[in-house]
């Protein structure tokens, strides 16, 4: 099951309510998300001087942003009853899931790339044609790893997209992607962050023996506090948003016939948590740094003319 198309693609069978409230919400998430990640790119481009995180930073950004042009406005026609092509079913609706590989690849680069610049404070930081070059990997990696959905993917009879596979294939398939998509990232996240936060833990150990300034050494576990604090919210925001989709894939391919019903339920209102992921990453991300936080004030007192 891929993300574009794991979730039903017949919205015949959605009620009047629940296609209004769908609506609503992806409207909602749209604007966010497209706002959010375009000011995160408006600002980047600003920038003279760009460092190895505002590259990963932009894109992560320009990958959640594709997500978002590429995907709810076609939900949106979706939910309308529009029927699309095969064309559709074999590019555009893969590249969706493309997008969110891309997005989700770049978030584990970046928790390994911290990890390496902390505990290897005194290295120079990695030329910019060696950060193109793993973007440029990460696409293609996240472009290769649907090659097997395009294959299978055509239209099914209610105007929708459906996926042309053996059970077993199905499942072998779900349980590749649940684990590049889900389990290996979020362990790869949060080991990193571990031993992000085991190294501060013995720099502050060593400042307390040999700190002469007390205020500079409390200004400085105050920072790594912080820090520790933002990649716990980092970690426990993709396992939330992502966790609901993916139980549902795993439900709809290895569930009982019982189970499925729960499973095409949850499917309904997965993709949601999944689309705000997109729209907090500018919010977790963008605000790490000193120049975000500075241009997001600047921009808003520039709306309000305060």
């Amino acid at each position: 099951m891929s993300f574009a198309m794991g979730h039903p693609t017949n919205f015949t069978a959605v009620s009047e309510s629940e296609r209004q409230i769908k609506l609503a919400l992806y409207v909602f998430t749209f604007v966010l998300g497209v706002s959010g990640n375009s000011l995160v790119l408006f600002f980047l481009w600003k920038k003279k001087r760009k460092s190895v995180n505002d590259l990963l930073i932009c894109n992560l950004s320009t990958s959640d942003l594709a997500l978002m042009l590429l995907s709810l406005p076609i939900n949106v026609f979706l939910l309308s009853g529009t029927s699309f092509p095969t064309l559709f079913c074999k590019i555009i609706s893969p590249l969706m899931t493309v997008t969110f590989n891309v997005s989700i690849f770049t978030l584990t680069f970046m928790a390994v790339y911290r990890w390496r610049v902390i505990i290897n404070s005194l290295q120079p930081e990695m030329r910019h044609r060696h950060i193109f070059a793993w973007i440029a990997g990460i696409w293609l990696m996240g472009f290769l790893l649907l090659l097997p959905l395009i294959i299978v993917a055509e239209k099914d009879q209610t105007g929708g997209c459906r996926e042309d596979w053996k059970l077993q294939q199905s499942r072998a398939y779900t349980a590749v992607l649940f684990m590049l998509q889900y389990v290996l990232p979020l362990v790869t996240i949060a080991g990193a962050y571990v031993l992000i936060a085991n190294d501060l833990g013995k720099s502050k150990q060593r400042q307390i023996c040999n700190a002469q300034d007390r205020f500079a050494l409390e200004v400085r576990r105050k920072e790594d506090l912080q820090i520790i604090k933002m990649m716990g919210l980092i970690v426990i925001l993709f396992a939330v948003c992502i966790l609901p989709i993916q139980i549902a894939w795993l439900i709809s391919d290895f569930g009982s016939n019982e189970h499925k019903g729960v499973g095409n339920v949850l499917l309904r209102v997965a993709d949601i948590a999944a689309y705000l992921h997109a729209c907090v990453n500018p919010i977790v991300y963008g605000t790490i740094t000193k120049y975000f936080r500075r241009q997001y004030i600047r921009y808003i007192k520039s709306i309000f003319h305060c």
